[in-house]
């Protein structure tokens, strides 16, 4: 209890300063939890047992976040990037292990925790760029789970070679089969917990408590790690809307268990050494410099266009829980010292905190964005001129497109799908692949010389490069908040609110298809009818 009183005070500590300093409290969170750990008045058993505990569950709220079910349009380029992404980091990572030193044991697991990009951090970021539906959020998505679920498979295979093949096969088996429950469970249990939505709050988290504490049961019975079992819990209840239930359910319990985690990891890893440090800064760098390359080469060949394609490598740039886990399972069996698992946590702290700052604005995506080798091709053809430049072909965009087309004005086009714009093409109308904030994909299609420029791009900053060169020519852009419209407004953007206009399609589709199919209307498409 003494122990459980020292965490918890500590953890108040660093969440006051947090707010006090107006920075992010997790490192806070570590220092205060280092202080702590330095007074040695909490045991190394109850530290790894509140570690085993924090982690578990942050697991299991990353698993709420990856619902299989978006990825299904983006189901081959998230397999083709994470794929690719998780077997280079490896190759890479191992072989930086090996040239600093350790044996090859050690070096697997250091390449492991490599592999592995954050979904609490992309998830978080995609939801504060409200990109989460946008293809790209969804290749990351994919990308995400494809990660983890190596990650669990492959944990049981590190830890169980030392006693040979058996070892190997019946842990691997155990865990496929307890990732095999997801598919089944997923369909079955969202009637069931969508029928129960009119529970109070309190009865809802026991079921949801429940849920999570029957799966870490199945774990004991075959043997598998909690953290693996945490994370199946997760995915199955990951399905709209019973995602957005739970996650109402666990985001003050989620914050307790976050600060209990990352305050015990601070108490326990202990002072690092230069060397140590040296080698965390290496293999930061590994996966700071080379998943952003390997991520945009390969979404980018397999459809995105170039500034989601880089964005997309840029929020999968860090290490994330899941590397944690690993340290912690290597730790726990015997195979890792402190030292090594030290470097797994510097390497992931920091790659996890450096991602929020390359991306929350575009700026970094803009100017790895100059760099790309399309840039640097000449147009010979003279820009269009009066004409109606169009961004954004999605489902709206269309609709305004069948409009403009008859109008006596020429139309351009501008969208970041291949496919759209190919079929733009065969019907007759010039359109360009592309993304709307290049300032060179602009100049090459009229921009100065537009009679108007329409954008249905979703998201109001991505027009920031627009409105800047844009000059006298009138500027419509699509805006679904008024807050948004505001924004715009000060830019000198005329803002045509959606929201409106969303409420009357949502009503007369709802009409149409009735309640009872509602209930089986997955997220993506409901975003479509918005």
């Amino acid at each position: 209890m003494i122990g459980i009183a020292l965490l918890l005070l500590a953890a108040s500590i660093g969440h006051a300063l947090a707010r006090g300093l107006r920075v992010p409290p997790i490192p806070l969170l570590m220092a205060v939890g280092f202080g702590l750990g330095l007074t040695g008045t909490l045991e190394s058993g109850f530290l790894e047992e509140s570690l085993v505990l924090g982690i578990t569950f942050l697991v299991f709220a990353a698993g709420v976040e990856l619902d299989p079910t978006r990825v299904r349009q983006q189901k081959k380029a998230a397999f083709a990037v994470g794929l690719l992404q998780f077997a280079i980091l490896g190759a890479l990572g191992l072989g930086a292990s090996l040239a600093l030193g350790y044996d090859l044991q050690t070096g697997a697991y250091l390449a492991l925790a490599l592999t592995a990009s954050s979904t609490l951090v992309a998830m978080r970021v995609l939801q504060r760029r409200r990109q989460l539906f946008e293809p790209f959020g969804r290749l990351v998505i994919g990308v995400l789970l494809l990660q983890d679920l190596f990650v669990i498979l492959l944990i049981p295979v590190l830890t169980g070679l030392p006693d040979g093949t058996s070892a190997v096969v019946r842990g691997l088996g155990a865990t496929l089969l307890l990732a095999g429950l997801v598919g089944p469970l997923l369909r079955a249990l969202m009637p069931r917990v969508l029928e129960h939505l009119s529970l109070d709050e309190e009865l809802l988290l026991l079921v949801v408590l429940a849920h999570l504490f029957g799966f870490l049961g199945l774990a004991g019975l075959l043997g598998v790690p909690m953290v693996a079992a945490a994370f199946v819990a997760g995915v199955v209840l990951s399905a709209f809307p019973v995602n957005g239930v739970v996650r109402g359910q666990l985001t003050s319990i989620g914050d307790f268990f976050t600060a209990i985690f990352f305050t015990a990891l601070g108490a326990s890893i202990g002072l690092p050494t230069a060397t140590e440090l040296v080698h965390a800064a290496i293999f930061a760098a590994v996966v700071v410099l080379v998943t952003p390359l390997v991520v945009a080469v390969v979404a980018e060949a397999t459809g995105l266009s170039a500034r989601p394609a880089i964005v997309s490598g840029l929020l999968l740039a860090q290490t994330s829980e899941f590397s944690l886990v690993v340290g912690l399972q290597g730790v726990a069996v015997g195979h890792l010292d402190a030292g090594v698992f030290r470097i797994v946590v510097l390497v992931t702290l920091a790659t996890m905190m450096l991602t929020p700052l390359i991306v929350s604005s575009d700026r970094v995506a803009l100017a790895l964005l100059r760099l790309h080798p399309a840039r640097r091709r000449r147009e010979t053809a003279d820009p269009p001129d009066d004409h109606v430049l169009l961004l954004g072909a999605g489902w709206s965009g269309m609709q305004l497109l069948e409009t403009l087309v008859i109008s006596p004005h020429p139309v351009v086009v501008i969208d970041d799908d291949p496919q759209v714009v190919e079929r733009i093409r065969t019907a007759g109308v010039e359109a360009f692949r592309g993304d709307a904030a290049d300032p060179a994909l602009l100049s090459r299609c009229g921009l100065a010389r537009a009679r108007v420029v329409v954008s249905t791009v979703r998201r109001p900053q991505d027009n920031e490069s627009l409105l800047s060169r844009a000059g006298e020519v009138p500027v419509l852009v699509r805006a679904f908040e008024d807050s948004d419209a505001a924004w715009l407004a000060e830019r000198g953007a005329t803002a045509v609110t959606f929201g409106d206009a969303a409420a009357a399609t949502f009503l007369e589709w709802y009409d149409r298809r009735g309640w009872e199919a509602a209930d089986d209307l997955a997220d993506e498409e409901l975003e479509d009818v918005l």
